[in-house]
């Protein structure tokens, strides 16, 4: 599927095809727009008007890809203003990025929330909120790679930072650290 992404307001715009960039639209003037595609047969650059080109891609190719999204506030960790949440939740965990490929898995006896940062990435993260024993100490820990909880003991997930904060503050007092 072939959809766009606005990157300057109804000037410039990046066409993916299933997450993989393939190309870029640039408006030139209200009926003109330079169209740089990578398709089967190579590259091609060529002008062409707006009816040519959602003949070609659709009546939508220059809207954005609708996906669902779950507006949540702001929430800020750290002393230098650290952690801000995406817009998207899972199972009502806050990812840090925005979310694809959504799945919970198991791990350790727990149920995890966890996604990619684009749809072809391998790389899984964990949405919501942990404790973390590292070496030295108990450490919060938001959005993360899935493979530190794997290689960590932790507590959680949490929804929100303060369950966090107040069991990452218990972990090290009950653990003397």
């Amino acid at each position: 599927m072939i959809y766009t992404k606005q990157i300057v307001k109804d000037k410039f715009w990046i066409m993916e095809n299933s997450g993989v960039k393939i190309g870029t639209i640039r408006c030139c003037s209200s009926d003109d727009f330079e169209l740089n595609l990578i398709d089967e047969d190579g590259a091609v650059n060529e002008h062409i008007s707006l009816s040519m080109l959602t003949s070609r891609f659709g009546e939508k190719i220059l809207q954005p890809k609708e996906r669902p999204v779950k507006i949540i506030d702001e929430n800020k960790v750290g002393p230098r203003g650290g952690w801000n949440t995406s817009s998207e939740e899972i199972d009502g965990y806050a990812s840090k990025h925005v979310v694809y490929n959504a799945e919970t898995i198991e791990l350790k006896d727990k149920q995890i929330p966890t996604y990619t940062k684009s749809e072809t990435s391998k790389v899984r993260y964990a949405a919501g909120y942990y404790a973390v024993r590292f070496p030295s100490d108990w450490r919060w820990f938001y959005g993360g790679k899935l493979d530190t909880l794997n290689t960590c003991d932790f507590i959680g997930p949490f929804k929100t930072k303060s369950e966090m904060q107040t069991e990452t503050l218990l972990a090290n007092k009950r653990d003397e650290l």
